[in-house]
């Protein structure tokens, strides 16, 4: 018996009101059954089965706990001779098609003028056993089938010798959900497991059917009959894996989509080893943006981290080359929900206390490119992680150094390589990743889902449906690319830009005489950190300010050659600890030096006061002479002043 829910329960399971659940009921937007109760009310009940699967594994999960037996109540189900024809299987219909034709023949066969129906209907059955030795169709058959037919009960056509148990189970029901509870769980309990846990429960629960509780194999067989793939997805392995593998989706259509119209974006780690400049064995990322129309790379760069700074470089090849997209589709990571590159988007913070901080305008929206995030674990977002398996495929494996994506592609001639050192050099590589992409990657021909592109190659692709190209010169797309930093207060250092764990301050004597004091931001271009660009907070440009530190010119003026710069000098600053600390006599204090020059300066002091032979005849006192600072100022008698404000105050008192 399919379970019934009231309005109360589907509302309380959907997390809505009852009366949201009666005006889908009346907009025919649920399935349900309208009763009347003992109140002579109308009731409505909503069968299980006809919930989405959500609801199902969701109402079965509420089941573990709390539930009753009511094996006393009775079945609401009431046969119908009503049942639709397209209800019936292919077999049934087939023999209800069957009767209906041969029903037809005799009535055709007994209306002959001037016949005898009892000696027709004789005749006829004879044919009939003549015709279909199979079967056992007597006259008492045929005027049953007639009766059924007149009816319109179809159902009672169907010969149903042997199938009366078919579809029915012994599992009683509060019994089954008991089992789905452990069986519709994320720990993925086995099937002997689950019916295990089932038997402790029942026992525990409902001793009374303890004796009686049908086999392993039952339940065995009603699952695999029972339970929708989606509700068993959906409760063994979670949502993800659901809307992955179950869920409806909608397709891309992409034969009205221009090219540059979207470009797709993302980090790809090649599993190749490379050696860096210091010789160290590592493994580089490829940053690349891809457009969604063609399927060809437009801008890529190959970086040992990941960064926003690696994006825009990827951007900044992409736009030069084949124009600015109008959107771009990323994920959620750090690179690219920057403040100053596409926007905090939902990882902007609400304010402590209350305030907005100021944002200056993001790169993205200064180049007029709509950026779109994928949704959070979403198998189905970027069709460039597809493009990045045959990276992984056609151009990974090629190197001797292929470390393959796990344990176990792992080859096992990679320990023999390594050790030989035939490891190709990051420049090479990159070099190499490069031509591939642009000249073989792009030169492949289209697989996309464009029936009429098939046959053509991704960039005759791209140059058909570029009916838009929106370009940028290099020094207008330097000035859009640069990075922005956050508001800051103009001090009588300037604006400052740390680096590296190092602060570099920025400022003029024009910058001080009119932002003193006063909220700005600045755009910088990290390959050029000698000057800055200084905006008000409307985004106003204001002034180019230069560096107050020789150190940019030393280091080549880039934020990399900074930060390379100073880590070496903080590597110099811990070895040189270091050494100090091998060189000193750990007793020794910082206190211990002030102790030992205090101790000298008593004993020069003690021996002065000793040795002192100074003893002269003659003792003059000296005294200093001194005039009023202002005295020699034309016009005015300083002395009389004094007197007059003297007697006006009553004179001095003398003691």
């Amino acid at each position: 018996m399919d379970s019934m829910l009231t309005v109360a329960e589907l509302a309380g399971l959907k997390g809505c009101s009852s009366q949201y659940i009666k005006k889908m009921a009346l907009e025919n937007k649920l399935v349900c059954e309208m009763v009347t109760n003992d109140k002579n009310r109308k009731k409505y009940l909503f069968p299980l089965r006809e919930l989405p699967a959500e609801l199902q594994a969701k109402y079965y999960a509420q089941q573990a706990k709390g539930v009753t037996l009511n094996c006393d109540k009775p079945s609401q189900y009431k046969p119908t001779s009503s049942r639709p024809f397209d209800s019936f299987t292919a077999e049934e219909r087939q023999e209800v098609t069957f009767w209906l034709d041969l029903v037809a023949e005799w009535q055709a066969y007994r209306a002959k003028p001037g016949a005898k129906k009892t000696e027709v209907d004789k005749q006829f059955e004879i044919l009939c056993g003549l015709k279909y030795p199979d079967k056992s169709i007597s006259i008492k058959t045929l005027y049953r089938k007639h009766d059924y037919i007149k009816q319109k009960d179809f159902e009672a056509l169907i010969d149903k010798r042997g199938k009366a148990l078919c579809g029915k189970t012994s599992i009683d029901d509060t019994v089954w959900q008991a089992f789905l509870s452990f069986y519709l769980d994320e720990a993925q309990h086995p099937i002997a497991r689950c019916y295990e846990y089932t038997q402790m429960y029942v026992r525990a629960e409902m001793p009374e059917l303890a004796g009686r509780l049908p086999s392993y194999h039952s339940f065995y067989r009603r699952i695999q009959k029972d339970i929708p793939e989606a509700v068993e997805v959906l409760g063994r392995q979670g949502e993800k894996a659901f809307r992955d593998r179950c869920a409806p989706y909608i397709r891309r259509v992409y034969d009205d989509m221009r090219s540059n119209e979207w470009w797709i974006a993302d980090n790809h780690t090649f599993d190749v080893t490379t050696l860096d400049k210091n010789g160290k064995q590592h493994r580089l990322y490829l940053t690349a943006f891809f457009d969604a129309r063609s399927g060809i790379f437009t801008g890529c760069h190959v970086t040992d981290t990941p960064s926003s700074q690696a994006t825009l470089i990827a951007l900044r090849k992409g736009i030069l080359k084949y124009g600015i997209p109008d959107n771009i589709y990323v994920d959620n990571g750090r690179e690219f929900l920057t403040f100053d590159v596409g926007g905090l988007g939902h990882r902007k913070k609400k304010p402590k206390d209350g305030k907005e901080r100021f944002e200056p305008p993001p790169i993205l929206k200064r180049l007029d490119i709509n950026m779109t995030n994928a949704i959070v674990r979403n198998a189905k977002a970027k069709i460039i992680e597809r493009r990045f398996r045959d990276i992984k495929d056609h151009l990974s494996r090629l190197f001797e150094t292929y470390t393959g994506g796990s344990v176990a592609e792992k080859p096992e001639r990679l320990k023999d390589v390594l050790k030989n050192g035939n490891i190709p050099l990051d420049e090479s590589f990159s070099e190499t990743v490069n031509t591939l992409l642009e000249w073989y990657f792009n030169e492949q021909v289209y697989g996309g889902s464009v029936t009429a592109d098939r046959g053509k190659t991704r960039m005759e692709v791209y140059a058909q449906n570029l009916t838009k190209q929106r370009k940028a010169s290099p020094e207008e797309l330097n000035l859009m690319l640069m990075r922005s930093s956050r508001a800051q207060k103009v001090t009588r250092r300037g604006v400052h830009l740390d680096v590296g764990g190092q602060r570099f301050d920025y400022w003029n004597d024009d910058l001080l005489m009119q932002c003193l004091g006063q909220q700005v931001y600045y755009r910088y271009d990290p390959d050029d950190l000698s000057e800055v660009r200084i905006y008000d907070l409307k985004d106003q440009f204001v002034m180019t300010v230069p560096a107050d530190n020789e150190a940019f010119l030393r280091y080549g003026a880039s934020r990399d050659a900074v930060k390379e710069a100073t880590a070496k000098v903080r590597r110099f600053e811990k070895a040189t600890k270091e050494a100090l600390k091998g060189s000193v006599i750990a007793s020794i204090g910082r206190k211990t030096a002030l102790d030992l020059v205090l101790a000298d300066a008593y004993e020069n002091m003690n021996a002065a006061l000793e040795n002192n032979k100074l003893n002269p005849k003659v003792v003059e006192l000296h005294r200093a002479v001194e005039k009023p600072l202002l005295r020699e100022a034309v016009g005015f008698d300083l002395d009389r002043m004094n007197r007059n404000a003297l007697r006006n105050n009553g004179g001095i008192d003398d003691e």
